[in-house]
């Protein structure tokens, strides 16, 4: 057996939002930088993507597609009919093939040149048992998060509600950038499924492709190696989750549907009668002052849960009355069934990471996420230390002491979670703060 680090959901650029640039190519590049060994193909069902991937991957003799050093698996991402996002693996194009023609009646844009993430009008149940009698593996993407997921808000709570019947055959979650073990294992009915961290990358950038991975125990990096660890059968299994932490995903914490600022309470000082009548509005934040932040933040989250919480920067500044969404944090303190996480034995532990690019740009204090010297210093350090991975989750410290001694201690702090954080929400990412 051997140990593959694998990023199993991206896009292409015939999917919106998508970087023009990417490619196998510039996929491999940063494959080597960060440490990963498998990769999802993305858009898989796209007809021109579909048609590339056939042309560039290579099938090995233990049954997996490559390219150049690099393992690929062939995915997809899915909106069916309520608006979840599926993940969808498949073995070979010849299935691939198989799903586009038997999804193709339900789907306007499946064979379009921006179906990278095809809508099929089919309930949850009927694409799961549809596309399953082909031998595929899917599960909800990103599943907490506040758009287009299984556990939105005043959406379902539990695979049953949403999968009915076919509930046996979702053998996965996503979990998204937002979320991590200890707050999804707060709910019951995943107790038996097994959980991904996946990028769900929109370009090859470092900061976005493989910022969550998985590490599998397999024999090789074939779809049917994979398919047995989900599944974790014959000690085939995953054995490390690793993701951004919770608070630095985009949509963390509570937000105005409208303006987007994030929702935050704070103690004050003076005897406060109506715990949301006093507040203060900035460019990012609404701050909600009270004596108790615990319990009215607990009240707060139970009014929005009932679409009952208008933004107040909104209706000061515009006069109108935009609905305070509940953030991943929120919503899973809305249908948890555990008030704190119950672990499973399967469960493999999670590493809330804080990404090497975050780190300096952190430290440089540089804003922009394109920056060109936060790339160099990125590369500088992956040539004289080693992939990313190993630098953030192996590498002795005084090795990395030696490199940059500011880099070295947090991550030191975050390996020891002594880091604090601004939490993300309504599509901003959160940071991290420094105490150097």
């Amino acid at each position: 057996m051997k140990i593959y680090n694998a990023d199993l959901h991206i896009h292409s650029p015939h999917s919106i939002g998508v970087s023009k640039s990417l490619s196998l190519d510039t996929m491999v590049e940063t494959c080597r930088k960060k440490g990963l060994n498998i990769l999802g193909t993305g858009d898989v069902l796209q007809p021109d993507w579909l048609k590339y991937l056939e042309q560039k991957l290579e099938m090995n003799s233990d049954g997996a597609y490559s390219y150049k050093d690099i393992y690929f698996i062939l995915q997809s991402e899915i909106e069916d009919q309520e608006s979840v996002h599926e993940v969808v693996f498949f073995e070979s194009f010849d299935t691939v093939r198989k799903i586009q023609k038997k999804l193709a009646p339900y789907s306007k844009n499946i064979l379009d040149q921006w179906g990278g993430r095809p809508r099929v009008n089919l309930s949850p149940a009927e694409l799961v048992d549809i596309i399953s009698e082909e031998g595929v593996l899917i599960g909800p993407a990103h599943a907490f998060t506040p758009f287009k997921a299984i556990f939105r808000q005043n959406k379902f709570k539990t695979l049953e509600e949403c999968y009915q019947d076919a509930n046996k055959k979702v053998s996965f979650i996503e979990l998204g950038l937002s979320a991590n073990s200890d707050l999804a294992d707060r709910l019951e009915c995943l107790k038996n499924v097994t959980f991904l961290s996946n990028s769900d990358a929109h370009s090859q950038d470092p900061r976005s492709l493989g910022r969550e991975f998985n590490k599998f125990d397999i024999d090789n990096p074939s779809f049917e190696e994979i398919l047995l660890a989900i599944k974790r059968k014959e000690n085939r299994r995953i054995i490390l989750n690793v993701g951004l932490h919770p608070k630095l995903g985009k949509y963390y914490n509570m937000f105005c549907n409208k303006c987007r600022r994030r929702i935050l309470f704070k103690k004050s000082k003076k005897n406060i009668q109506n715990v949301f009548n006093q507040y203060s509005i900035t460019e990012d934040f609404i701050i909600i002052f009270t004596n108790n932040p615990q319990a009215a933040k607990i009240q707060y989250i139970n009014q929005v849960a009932k679409n009952k919480m208008v933004c107040p920067a909104c209706k000061e500044e515009i006069g109108k009355d935009y609905k305070v969404k509940l953030g991943v944090s929120e919503r899973i303190d809305v249908i948890s069934t555990n008030e704190k996480p119950v672990h499973p034995d399967h469960r493999p532990n999670y590493i809330n990471a804080v990404p090497l690019i975050d780190i300096i740009r952190s430290l440089k204090k540089i804003k922009s996420t394109t920056s060109k010297s936060v790339l160099n210093e990125y590369n500088k350090i992956i040539d004289e230390l080693g992939t990313e991975f190993e630098i953030l989750i192996d590498l002795p410290l005084d090795k990395i002491d030696n490199f940059d001694k500011n880099i070295g201690s947090i991550i030191k702090a975050f390996r020891n979670n002594e880091i604090e954080y601004t939490p993300g929400g309504g599509g901003t990412y959160g940071q991290i703060k420094l105490e150097l």
